[in-house]
Formats: C-alpha cells, sequence, structure tokens
C-alpha cells in the first residue's frame, strides 16, 4: 500500500513584475506534495496526511491528489475520509480505474461503507458516458506525422492555417479541405507551437520551440526558442523574438493578441509570461514566479486570462498587476487546461490533463473576478483524443480534436507509421445545446 501511494501523482510542469508572496501556491503545493510523498515512503502516515491535507488547500481539486488523499486514508483505516476524496473525484466528473484500485476495492468491502462506495461508482461510471455525441464534428484531417497544435482563420483568404509541431511548419487548408503548404523556410524555425492572428497589421504571431518531436533524428544544434512575426500575405518571416539566454530551460507555446496589438506568450518551462508591446519592440517579462506551466491565454475585457496545467486558471490586469487565482464552484477541477478561447462572453477550455479529457465552458462573474458555473461541452468521444488548442469561429469552437500527441514517445520518435491524421473538428455553441 505505501509503495504504491509513491506513483499515484500526476506530474505537472509560477506575478507580474511587482512583488508578491515569496511562495505562492503553485510553489507551496510542490513542497507540500513533496513533502507528503516524502513521509508517506517513511511510513510516517500521519504527516503525509497533514502535508497532503495542506497542499489540497493551497490548489484544491488536483485529480491525483484527491486519489491519494483517498488511498492514504484507506491506510490509515479512516474509511469516512476516504469516501469524501474519491466522492470529491467523483463529483469533479472524472474517471479512473475502480477496478485495479484495491484501496476502493477494500472500501467498497466494508458493509458500513458499501453503498456509499457504490453510490461513487455509479457516478464514475456516469463520468464515462459521451457528451457531445452528433455535435462535435469533424471539419479537416491532416495526414502523416505532422503532431497539429494550433490554428487560425484567415477569413479574408477563406482558409485555415495550423501549425505543426513534428512537421515543422504552418499549413494552409482551405475550406474544400486543400492542404498547401505556408510558413516560408527560416533558419529559426523548429516545432510550431501557438499561433494568433493580428488581421489589422497583417501578422501572423507564432512561437516555435524545439520540442523533442520537432528535433527527432535531425542536428544535435537545436533552433532557439522564438517568437516569430509572419507576413499574413507570404508566409515570409519577418522578424524572430528569441527566448532570453538566462539559464533556463524554454518552451514558449499558448500566445494571444491583447487589444492594443500587444502580445502574450506563455512559456510552459520557465512558468513566465512574456510581453511584446510592438511588432519591433522588445520582448520581455510579464508574469514571472507565478505559474507552473502556463498554457492557453486568451485577453478579455481588462484582464489576461492564462490556463496553468498545474493550477488551474488565472488573471492578470493587461496594465500588470499581481495574477490572481479565480476561484470556482467546489466541485470543479481545471487542472490540465491546455487551450483556452473566448466568443467576447464565455470561456471556452479544452483540458487534456485529466481523465476524461474534455471540453469546457465556463461562465464567469459580470466583474470576470470567478467563475460561476462550469459545464462540460463535449467528453468520451471517439474522435477526442489529446485535444490542444482552438478559436471560436462564427459561433463554433474550432480546434484540434486529436492533435497526435499520444503518437509519439518521450524522445520525439513516432509511435507507428501510420498515426491516425490529426482531426480538426468543429463544435458549436448554439444556446440550443444548453
Amino acid at each position: 500500500m505505501i509503495a504504491g501511494l509513491l506513483s499515484v501523482l500526476l506530474v505537472f510542469g509560477s506575478s507580474a513584475a511587482m512583488a508578491q508572496d515569496p511562495e505562492g501556491d503553485v510553489a507551496a503545493f510542490r513542497r507540500l506534495r513533496a513533502e507528503g510523498l516524502a513521509a508517506a515512503g517513511a511510513e510516517d502516515l500521519a504527516t503525509a496526511s497533514a502535508r497532503l491535507a495542506e497542499a489540497d488547500e493551497r490548489i484544491p481539486n488536483h485529480p491525483g491528489l484527491m486519489i491519494l488523499r483517498a488511498r492514504l486514508a484507506m491506510a490509515l483505516d479512516d474509511p469516512l475520509e476516504a469516501l469524501i476524496h474519491y466522492g470529491r473525484y467523483a463529483a469533479a466528473g472524472l474517471v479512473f480505474n475502480i477496478e485495479a484500485d484495491t484501496a476502493f476495492a477494500d472500501l467498497a468491502a466494508r458493509p458500513d461503507h458499501a453503498a456509499a462506495a457504490d453510490v461513487i461508482a455509479g457516478r464514475i461510471a456516469e463520468n464515462r458516458q459521451p457528451v457531445g455525441e452528433g455535435e462535435l464534428v469533424p471539419l479537416f484531417e491532416l495526414d502523416g506525422p505532422v503532431l497539429a497544435e494550433s490554428l487560425v482563420r484567415d477569413e479574408t483568404r477563406g482558409r485555415w492555417l495550423v501549425s505543426q509541431i513534428a512537421g515543422r511548419t504552418i499549413v494552409s487548408v482551405s475550406d474544400d479541405g486543400t492542404v498547401s503548404p505556408w510558413l516560408q523556410p527560416h533558419p529559426a524555425v523548429s516545432g510550431v507551437v501557438g499561433l494568433a492572428l493580428d488581421e489589422t497589421r497583417g501578422i501572423v504571431w507564432a512561437t516555435t520551440a524545439p520540442l523533442p518531436p520537432a528535433v527527432h533524428g535531425g542536428s544535435d544544434e537545436a533552433p532557439a526558442n522564438a517568437l516569430l512575426e509572419i507576413d499574413l500575405t507570404t508566409g515570409r518571416v519577418v522578424q524572430a523574438h528569441e527566448a532570453p539566454s538566462d539559464g533556463r530551460e524554454h518552451a514558449f507555446g499558448d500566445l494571444a493578441v491583447g487589444p492594443a496589438g500587444e502580445v502574450y506568450v506563455a512559456d510552459g518551462l520557465s512558468g513566465d509570461v512574456y510581453r511584446l508591446d510592438a511588432p519591433d519592440g522588445p520582448l520581455v517579462p510579464f508574469v514571472t514566479g507565478v505559474f507552473g506551466s502556463p498554457q492557453g491565454t486568451v485577453a478579455l475585457g481588462d484582464h489576461l486570462f492564462v490556463a496553468d496545467y498545474s493550477s488551474g486558471l488565472w488573471r492578470v490586469p493587461l496594465s500588470g498587476g499581481i495574477p490572481v487565482r479565480l476561484a470556482a464552484p467546489p466541485e470543479t477541477s481545471l487542472i490540465g487546461i491546455d487551450g483556452l478561447a473566448t466568443d467576447g462572453t464565455w470561456l471556452f477550455a479544452i483540458q487534456n490533463g485529466v481523465a476524461p479529457q474534455r471540453v469546457l465552458r465556463l461562465a464567469l462573474t459580470p466583474d470576470h473576478s470567478e467563475i460561476l458555473a462550469v459545464r462540460v461541452l463535449a467528453a468520451n468521444l471517439p474522435g477526442l483524443e489529446e485535444p490542444t488548442s482552438g478559436a471560436v469561429i462564427d459561433g463554433q469552437l474550432v480546434f484540434i480534436a486529436r492533435s497526435q500527441w499520444n503518437g509519439f514517445d518521450q524522445d520525439g520518435a513516432p509511435l507507428q507509421t501510420d498515426l491516425p491524421p490529426a482531426l480538426i473538428s468543429r463544435l458549436p455553441l448554439t444556446p440550443e445545446s444548453d
């Protein structure tokens, strides 16, 4: 039982320029989790339980932590506590392999708690049911080991632009599904990750990073992480803003264009968010020392919303300031959000770091300070495999539904020669779906 406790938690890869508490929620969560796991490994279960409870207060409803606390409660012979945490996990709409969970089996075998365990098992079974069946519709596919990550819509030219990490390019896809090369060769280009469109200036902003699927089998000299300014008409890279040479690891990823044309870039490895105020200006830190792994970003109102893969959804004033994590309904888990989009009213989150992977709609308070409600729009569907990011276009969420991320090993090699094609799908966001 004790050895099993050490392998449960998901490992997720931290404010603004203003100073704040020296140990934020993400750093405290990681420290407390590590202390709890160390105590469990030393069979000091009481200390382990206390540290993990503190971690839970810092970042509530972390999926791996809820399961770990449930199993630890069973090891402490506290079935009521275990029921609470298994119940929280089920209430969050998540699933886990009940049949392989010996702690849950022990709980269900206790006559005084079997009925409650049956309720939890029933809720887990409900969480496995398809959501959005018949509404999620394929739009087009990209063949080969491309690893699609992001897209934008060039409405003027009637085309989609889709970034490829393994393909190390951006392709153009017409409305009839015809795929054409678009990005012109440039020495800074490696795996192309995030995309954002500034139609007013005629710019496609893109991030490039030497991720394993992009550099596997290539030269040992990997291109730098960079924000690329690309001419929308020609696909030519105008200039590249590289990540700082500060001795840290970087992985530029998702990005967003703000109301004044400024660009925000999330760095999934350093945990920072950078800002570029003008195409010919410098790329400067905007948020540092707060996030674990910032992913999807959108500008809405006078705030930047950032999905931190390790801790949930945050907002930062566009004018600069201390990030604040948004409160959410108590049963909600917002860990593992990759993509973030908005229609100007709602936020739409693509969550691939939980089971099941799913698409969420988030309703905010009028001042955007809190999440009022969370609704699952799509989950447990055949075409939903490692979804990443997308955009709201004409009342639909168009997004990378099958990215191929699960088709590459940790070194970046394809796991098979005939990977299922990357799939871009659309999900109607009409009131009828309510």
